[in-house]
């Protein structure tokens, strides 16, 4: 049944944790009382959802996207607000109660409602059922964006804290006062005045019809210029005496410095564009023949543009990925057509096409803007500059221009406005080879990348944009040290550049030159504060709160990032690694693994993923179908291949799993771990030949890694866990000790090693020090080979059971 309101699903969206459900049943038992309580209250019939699911939220097989979006289109959500509740990282917290707030902060109504008696309440109404602690009562405040309120069935006496029941053995007792079937009483109201607030609103703006006729006369009368009002000669000259002629300039002074204002600050447009919409821009149509102008003034056009916060340029990155999608001819140029073919694909209004051309001795730079849904220019501009010396600052010019026309107020524009020939180069030969580095870093051909910024720098040697690129891919693909040296030099000009790219050279050095977590993370808040639909920044500075084990704020900056470009695959990536491997939640990890299928079904990742979180909640046999469609999409996601390959081992299926390992070596010779997986199967089909001789093949090669990387404690751990499994349990020992001391934190991997040997109280201990210390890959505890034998045992369940 259909809500009362049209456009919503539900009246009613009651939000729980099954651990407040499972004693006695407390909330079916509320649900059941409520239903009768709302029929006595409403005339009409009232909708409620609520789901009676053994587990907190959707199915494992529901696409939430789908099925619990819908759901939450009500108009009172209900959450049973618990000590359990409350925990961000559990389903119903984050994707019932934040998400209908922010989904019901959007809606027609938003969260706030005026109820008939004038007061306002807000569509949100907690039923709680515990005393909460001050931190508790601090986070629901916070995500509700007030006072924590609602309605109370709570019991509460000496040493007693627990739900309301229908029937007491000692009502009395409760130190609250309340009696269950006046609160049941509360709620029913308390939904119904909302309602009728809502429904309020819907008959004011039915009733609305646009000029308040009574006002209108009212003004017509005091003011009726049909009979002008007679003054002698001597009224009027005493009506402009002294004190008139200041009254007069008074207001002549105040009536221009409002027109100034107006000048300034005064935006709109006629163009389909609001702030912050998003815009394309092509590459220029180069009508001169002179190639050096190809990619060159697009890079400084756009990064003029840019420093705009009124207006978002599509990035160069994701316009190229675009171009992959389309499977374009030509994967690095977004000529006019390919840039509406763009912006219809990311449901983007206008896309912009600039343009150079000779104009006898001078250049005509010009500018069309389309709108995409029709092909038609709204809107053109062109303007000239003298030599190629003035290109530079008529593209200044230029910017400025269509920023107005985009609606921008003068004031912000001339705010943000920092001449190209500061930000950039003033040579348009090294802005040609700089912007040819940038395509082939966007491409990922990193010594292509590396080779034009070095060319750009040698005509330029101050060009700071190009230093810090340098400096970036050197640091992440080539030589460190050299990185952080031509970083360290870009950041003595950085004041030179835009904004945008300011803080985000500030933010990488403070993160990967000074090791500076938290100076990193405040350039970049300040970066994402100024231009909060900057996905790459938003991404950046996630990875930065991940790194400094920030794991909520990693989350929410993560998630902003990708519900701006739902294909920004390297964000889910953050979101699913952070609750399956830095928090350990493995329906959160299946839930934002559907959501990347459901956005990116191309991407084999997503599909890892979603068979990873699988085999965690022991579905084998769907894990296998998930891990099968990686493979199918990419056959050589290696990481894809080696969990089929443990799919196959935990169901039986060792010579699949072997077949799946040898194909990893055929394609990837120096994969040293496909050998000890290869011996873990053959040893557990029986075959200790076989077994042993893979072993060898891993055990020669980790040899090799004593000279290569002597001080890595991954060395000794690897000898020492295949000397384990050889029998060797000595020279085992040795290497776990060399390894302990060279890092004596590492207690989960520790704890694999003394499994094998046999050790399983001491393997208990370790890996519960690991738990204490934050290690929650719960995918990798339940499945690890090495952690086989800890199955099975009383103090290992227990330990999953208490952090899990």
């Amino acid at each position: 049944m259909p809500s009362i309101l049209e456009g919503y699903s539900y009246d009613i969206f009651i939000s729980y944790r099954q651990k407040d459900n499972k004693y006695d049943g407390w909330v079916t038992e509320f649900v059941d009382n409520l239903k009768k309580e709302l029929e006595a209250t409403f005339k009409e019939e009232v909708s409620l959802y609520f789901d009676i699911n053994p587990h907190d939220g959707l199915l494992e097989t529901h696409d939430v996207n789908d099925s619990l979006k819908e759901k939450l289109k009500c108009l009172v959500f209900i959450p049973i607000i618990s000590r359990t509740y409350c925990d961000p990282k559990s389903f119903a917290w984050e994707h019932e109660f934040e998400a209908f707030i922010e989904q019901a902060s959007q809606d027609r109504f938003g969260l706030k409602v005026k109820l008939p008696d004038g007061n306002i309440a807000g569509r949100v109404l907690p039923i709680r059922i515990h005393d909460l602690n001050h931190e508790d009562i601090n986070l629901c405040e916070t995500t509700l964006g007030g006072v924590l309120r609602g309605v109370e069935f709570i019991y509460k006496s000496p040493g007693v804290n627990r739900p309301l029941r229908q029937k007491e053995d000692n009502p009395h007792d409760n130190q609250n006062h309340t009696f269950y079937r006046d609160q049941i009483n509360k709620v029913a109201n308390a939904v119904n005045e909302i309602i009728m607030g809502l429904k309020a609103i819907i008959s004011s703006d039915t009733g609305k019809t646009g000029i308040d006729t009574g006002k209108a006369e009212f003004i017509t009368r005091e003011h009726d210029i049909s009979k002008p009002e007679k003054h002698s000669e001597n009224e009027k000259t005493d009506f402009i005496g002294k004190k008139g002629r200041k009254y007069i300039a008074y207001s002549s002074f105040a009536a221009l410095m409002a027109v100034l204002a107006l000048f300034l600050f005064s935006g709109g447009s006629t163009l389909p564009f609001r702030e912050r919409d998003w815009i394309i821009i092509t590459d220029f149509e180069n009508l001169t023949g002179d190639p050096l102008f190809e990619k060159s003034l697009y890079t400084a056009f756009s990064l003029s543009i840019s420093q705009s916060r009124y207006i978002n340029v599509l990035p160069r990155s994701r316009m190229l990925e675009n171009l992959d999608r389309m499977k374009a001819a030509d994967r690095t140029t977004v000529d006019e057509p390919a840039g509406k073919e763009i912006a219809v694909r990311e449901g983007i209004n206008l896309y912009l096409v600039p343009g150079i051309s000779e104009a006898g001795s001078n250049y005509a730079i010009t500018s069309k803007i389309v709108e995409t849904a029709s092909g038609n220019i709204v809107k053109s501009q062109v303007m000239y500059a003298d030599n190629r010396d003035d290109i530079l600052s008529t593209l200044d010019q230029l910017s400025r221009k269509i920023r107005r026309d985009l609606g921008e107020s003068r004031y912000k524009i001339a705010s943000q406005d920092k001449p190209l020939k500061k930000v950039t180069t003033s040579s348009l030969e090294a802005l040609k080879l700089y912007s040819q580095g940038i395509d082939c870093h966007l491409m990922m051909d990193f010594q292509c990348a590396r080779n034009f910024y070095e060319n750009a720098l040698k005509i330029d040697t101050g060009f700071t944009s190009a230093k810090a690129s340098l400096g970036n891919i050197l640091i992440e693909h080539f030589q460190e040290k050299e990185g952080y040296e031509i970083v360290k030099q870009s950041i003595r000009n950085v004041d030179n550049l835009t904004e945008r790219e300011r803080l985000g050279i500030l933010a990488f050095h403070a993160v990967n030159v000074e090791n500076n977590l938290r100076k990193g993370i405040e350039y970049a808040s300040m970066r994402t504060k100024l231009y909060p639909d900057d996905a790459a920044a938003l991404n950046n500075l996630a990875y930065y709160y991940m790194r400094a084990g920030m794991y909520d704020e990693a989350l929410k900056k993560y998630k902003a990032t990708v519900r701006i470009f739902p294909d920004m695959v390297i964000s889910y990536g953050g979101i699913i690694w952070i609750y399956s491997e830095k928090i350990g939640n493995l329906d959160s990890t299946l839930v934002w693994s559907e959501k990347m299928i459901s956005d990116n079904p191309q991407n084999a990742w997503g599909f890892m993923y979603k068979a990873s979180a699988m085999l965690g909640l022991d579905d084998l046999k769907g894990a296998e179908a998930a891990f099968l469609k990686a493979h199918e999409i990419d056959p050589d996601l290696i990481l894809n291949e080696y969990r089929l390959a443990h799919a196959y081992r935990l169901q039986g299926r060792y010579n699949e799993a072997i077949e799946i390992l040898k194909k990893i070596l055929q394609r990837h010779k120096d994969e040293a771990s496909a050998y000890y997986d290869i011996g873990i199967n053959y040893q557990a089909m029986g075959n200790r030949e076989e077994a042993m001789k893979n072993y060898a093949t891993y055990r020669k090669i980790a040899e090799t890694w004593l000279n290569d990387y002597p001080d890595l404690p991954e060395t000794y751990i690897s000898l020492a866990a295949i000397a384990a499994r050889e029998g060797d349990n000595e020279y085992s020992s040795e290497m776990l000790r060399k390894a302990s001391g060279i890092d004596s934190t590492l207690h989960e991997k520790f704890a694999g090693i003394l499994c094998l040997q046999g050790k399983i109280p001491e393997a208990v201990k370790e890996l519960e020090k690991a738990l204490r210390n934050g290690y929650r890959d719960i995918f990798w505890i339940k499945y690890n080979p090495d952690y086989q034998s800890l199955q099975t045992d009383y103090r290992f369940r227990n330990l999953i059971s208490e952090y899990f």
